[in-house]
C-alpha cells in the first residue's frame, strides 16, 4: 500500500507543474463537469481507473506492474466526486457555502436504471485508503475550500467480471444533483485512437468521421 501511496503523492505534485496538454487533461476536459446558473455552482467529476491509467503513466515514473496493482483495485468502482455550492455572487467564487449531498444524488446506469451507492462495509479497504488519505487531501491541496467540501460515491462497477461502465465502450450514463443532471456519452473521445488527415496528416479526434478542413473521409 505505501506504493500506492507513493505514486498518487508523485503524480499529484507532477500534475500541479504540468505544462503540456496531455492524454488525462483531455480526459479531464471530458470526465469532469462543472455548471453555475446565477449564484450555485457544482462540480461532478467522474473519475474511471483508465484516468489514473493514464496519468500516472504519463509521469514516466511507476512500473507497468505497479500501474496494474492501482488500477486493478479500482476496476471494481465507479467512483465520482461532487461539489455543491452557493457563491455570495455570480461572480465571486472566493467567498461561498459548501451545501450538503447527503441527500439528492442519484446515479442512473447504462440501462437507465437507479444505481444505490455503496457502504464503506462494501468498499475495499485499500480503496478507503486511497479515497481518504490521498485523494481527498489531494483534491483539498488544489482548490482548497471548494475541495475540502467534495463529497465522494462509490458504486458497484463489475458484474460477471466484466466492467459495467467502462469508458471504452459505448453507452451513456447520469447523475443528477438536486435535479441538475449531468451526462456522460461513452467512449470518451480521449480514449479513442486518433485520425490523421491524409492531406496535411494533422492528427483529429477519433469520432471524427470527416476532416472539418478538406471534407475528405478519415
Amino acid at each position: 500500500m505505501k506504493k500506492i501511496v507513493f505514486l498518487f503523492s508523485l503524480f499529484a505534485a507532477l500534475q500541479l507543474f504540468s505544462q503540456e496538454k496531455t492524454q488525462a487533461d483531455k480526459m479531464l476536459d471530458e470526465i469532469q463537469k462543472i455548471t453555475q446558473i446565477q449564484n450555485n455552482m457544482k462540480i461532478v467529476w467522474w473519475i474511471p481507473s483508465d484516468y489514473w491509467q493514464v496519468a500516472i503513466r504519463e509521469t514516466g515514473r511507476a512500473t507497468e506492474e505497479q500501474i496494474a496493482v492501482i488500477t486493478t483495485l479500482l476496476d471494481d468502482y465507479t467512483i465520482i466526486v461532487a461539489g455543491d455550492y452557493t457563491l455570495d455572487s455570480p461572480e465571486d467564487t472566493v467567498d461561498f457555502k459548501v451545501n450538503s449531498l447527503s441527500k439528492g444524488v442519484v446515479l442512473y446506469g447504462l440501462q437507465g436504471q437507479r444505481v444505490q451507492p455503496l457502504n464503506e462495509s462494501q468498499i475495499d479497504e485499500k480503496v478507503l485508503t486511497i479515497i481518504n488519505d490521498i485523494l481527498k487531501p489531494l483534491f483539498t491541496q488544489m482548490l482548497g475550500k471548494m475541495g475540502s467540501g467534495l463529497t465522494f460515491f462509490v458504486y458497484n462497477n463489475k458484474t460477471d467480471g466484466k466492467m459495467i461502465i467502462d469508458p471504452r465502450k459505448p453507452g451513456s450514463f447520469r447523475l443528477e444533483v438536486k435535479n441538475e443532471v449531468f451526462r456522460w456519452d461513452l467512449p470518451l473521445i480521449s480514449m479513442m485512437t486518433e485520425k490523421t488527415c491524409p492531406v496535411d496528416q494533422k492528427l483529429l479526434p477519433g469520432n471524427y468521421v470527416y476532416c472539418p478542413i478538406h471534407g475528405n473521409k478519415l
